[in-house]
């Protein structure tokens, strides 16, 4: 199964932890509403089967690039400061109860970032019969 999401991917962060409460940063809790909204769109079953999984990031370009610099870089891997591990947090949890039962279930996992005029997340989810 393959789902796509038209959405700038943004790595999960730790809690910010303060005197009164604690709280996730802005950009991240942002993010999570928005990929809320895009599965609430998906109609089918969760997946019950364990999982094998590829996640493919474009992540879009800074606006403060000069137009020959996103040229060519478009479609380069992506050597920006965020963990691939942090990304696929922020995705699989968003996911988890959705589209799976929960996120113990992918066994195999494959991620790459690249950069691209617009954000974008395609995972592919495969299931594996025992």
């Amino acid at each position: 199964m393959k789902l796509q999401f038209n959405i700038n991917p943004v790595p999960a962060s730790r809690p910010r932890v303060t005197r009164w409460s604690t709280f996730y940063p802005k950009k991240y809790t942002q993010f999570r509403e928005d990929m809320g909204v895009l599965l609430s769109e998906y109609t089918q079953c969760p997946i019950k089967e364990l999982i094998e999984c590829h996640i493919e990031l474009l992540i879009e370009m800074p606006k403060s690039w000069s137009k020959k610099k996103k040229e060519s870089l478009e479609g380069k891997y992506c050597n920006n400061n965020s963990d691939l591990d942090n990304y696929a947090k922020a995705i699989l949890d968003a996911m988890n109860t959705i589209v799976y039962d929960d996120d113990k279930q992918i066994v195999k996992l494959s991620i790459s970032k690249r950069w691209g005029k617009d954000g974008k997340i395609v995972v592919e989810l495969n299931e594996i019969t025992k």
